[in-house]
């Protein structure tokens, strides 16, 4: 491409960066250059943008990921101190320890449920079949017992492992809402008379869960509040 100059009219290559004849800078270059140093710049700011965005979301996974880490820990650490005080019937739990125990064995017996009746398969279809709910009771554990023994014993084997550690937790939560470790038996009694007094069973199990979800109360009788 031929440039004219602006001083002495000589026609001249357009990449040189001034007139030959006079020496008049090319301003047609000159502003090439400007756009195209302006360019770079934009460029290297998105890209510099674009790099902070990509750190910032890096930092954000890995705080996530922290705390995610912090917040399994601190489930394992409850879970641990449910099942190595199983046998301690005194003190206080706090609130959290009690139901991420509870929540814990919610999930793996949800799971153990599965399980079961995904091996009894078809027999569930003659179970369930059952004019009575004795009856119905009756063919469940006898297919339970005959043809899927092992599942079974799997499962009543873990129900007896947590029995002790879920007793004494459900005491030390009373203890730390300021009750008397006695009151599990509301959630128990109910079930060999509500029925003849008309009433569900499990009432006495929601006033339970009621006691159990109140918050803890200052130092009592059974110690002092716990930080964990």
């Amino acid at each position: 491409m031929t440039t004219i100059c602006s001083e002495c009219a000589c026609p001249y290559e357009g990449n040189l960066i001034a007139c030959p004849e006079c020496g008049c800078p090319n301003e047609r270059l000159d502003s090439q250059k400007r756009s195209a140093l302006r360019r770079q710049a934009m460029d290297e700011l998105s890209d510099l943008s674009e790099t902070k965005e990509q750190l910032a979301e890096l930092e954000a996974e890995a705080a996530m990921a922290q705390d995610n880490h912090e917040t399994a820990r601190s489930l394992l650490r409850s879970l641990k101190r449910v099942f190595m005080r199983c046998d301690n019937f005194k003190g206080r739990s706090r609130r959290s320890e009690f139901w991420t125990f509870i929540a814990f064995n919610v999930l793996v017996c949800t799971v153990l449920y599965a399980v079961l009746f995904a091996s009894i398969g078809r027999d569930y279809i003659t179970i369930s079949d059952a004019p009575t709910e004795e009856e119905y009771w009756h063919r469940l554990i006898h297919s339970c017992l005959s043809s899927h023994l092992l599942v079974t014993l799997l499962i009543m084997g873990y129900l007896l492992l947590i029995l002790l550690p879920l007793l004494s937790v459900t005491v030390r939560r009373l203890h730390d809402t300021n009750r008397c470790g006695w009151w599990i038996l509301l959630g128990i009694v109910p079930f060999f008379f509500a029925s003849e007094i008309g009433i569900s069973p499990y009432i006495g199990l929601l006033l339970l869960a009621i006691m159990l979800l109140l918050d803890s109360t200052p130092s009592n009788k059974y110690g002092k509040l716990l930080r964990v």
